[in-house]
């Protein structure tokens, strides 16, 4: 991942600023973008706010043919995930892309930087884009594609996660969210519940754990039931965890703990700090980084915060290539 930026005295000549809209968004609908505003000082500012995946795919079409070459996306993680999914379809050379965070976790935002949010910060990021002083941070995007359904369109995001992340996930959102608990607050609290739940050997996260089938670049597959599965293109993650260790080449970091995971607390505790013991690589922890991931598995799996179906042929992770996000 890198970071640059124009040097001082260097004008960058300025080019088309498109601007996608989630209205449904936590803080959009607590605080709406001031459109009328913003398009009557910047006349020449594209703005959509599509309400299904086919508007999606039409306002980046537009938003090509109109020369736009800064994409800034007032969303959460999920809207996030369907615009970089959406754009290599309009796009022939991606744009750089600015994060207004408006959900609810906002991990990229976090992770990538972020342009701030509303009106205010929109406004911050095109003097910026005008003045040629926007900083430029590179990321690889994972890709999840489905080998046995070659029509069925690539996703395109930051953060897998399966088995134990999945329930923890959706446990989240049935039931804390429902109290008023912020979503980013809530995944925490369901993940410790459920690694709480495993330390005391006991919980629907835990026992069987998932069946899943997993290959690593060209290595063989493993198989088994497993209590946790995370891949990530990220080089952070949120409150500080950063959960994977190990060598390997390639830009897709991943975990891997068999179920039930044992030992889990001392694991845990090794994880906590960023140093992993001998023991656990042979009791059922493994990490490292891969170009590639086949995963097969008969649950839902996570990406950015959304379930999909893994579908009988299973999936296929790697590495989509990088996205510029620019920050003023």
């Amino acid at each position: 991942m890198t970071v640059s930026t124009f040097p001082r005295g260097v004008q960058a000549a300025p080019g088309a600023v498109g601007l996608i809209i989630n209205p449904r968004s936590h803080a959009n609908k607590a605080r709406p973008i001031a459109t009328g505003k913003l398009l009557a000082r910047h006349p020449a500012l594209r703005l959509a706010a599509p309400a299904d995946p086919v508007a999606l795919h039409a306002a980046l079409a537009d938003f090509a043919a109109a020369g736009v070459c800064l994409l800034a996306i007032s969303g959460g993680d999920g809207t996030l995930r369907d615009v970089l999914s959406a754009l290599p379809v309009a796009f022939a050379k991606l744009p750089d892309i600015a994060i207004l965070p408006a959900g609810n976790t906002n991990l990229a935002a976090r992770a990538l930087g972020s342009s701030g949010r509303g009106t205010a910060a929109l406004e911050r990021l095109l003097r910026a884009h005008r003045q040629g002083r926007l900083r430029r941070r590179s990321c690889q995007v994972l890709q999840v594609s489905w080998p046995g359904l070659p029509e069925k369109a690539p996703l395109r995001g930051f953060l897998f996660g399966a088995a134990a992340f999945t329930e923890a996930k959706l446990m989240a959102d049935a039931k804390i969210h429902r109290r008023g608990v912020q979503r980013g607050f809530a995944v925490g609290a369901a993940i410790a519940a459920s690694a709480f739940q495993a330390l005391r050997g006991s919980g629907r996260l835990v026992a069987p754990g998932t069946p899943v089938r997993l290959g690593v670049d060209n290595a063989p597959q493993l198989g088994g039931p497993r209590f946790l599965l995370l891949a990530t293109t990220l080089d952070r993650l949120m409150l500080g965890l950063w959960p994977f260790w190990g060598g390997g080449a390639g830009g897709i970091r991943w975990l891997d703990i068999d179920a039930p995971p044992p030992r889990l607390g001392q694991a845990l505790m090794a994880i906590l700090l960023r140093r992993p013991r001998p023991w656990m690589g042979l009791n059922g922890y493994r990490s490292g980084r891969a170009e590639r991931l086949t995963v097969h598995l008969d649950q839902p799996f996570m990406l950015d915060g959304e379930a999909f179906d893994p579908e009988p042929g299973g999936i296929v992770l790697a590495v989509a290539g990088p996205v510029t996000v620019v920050t003023p």
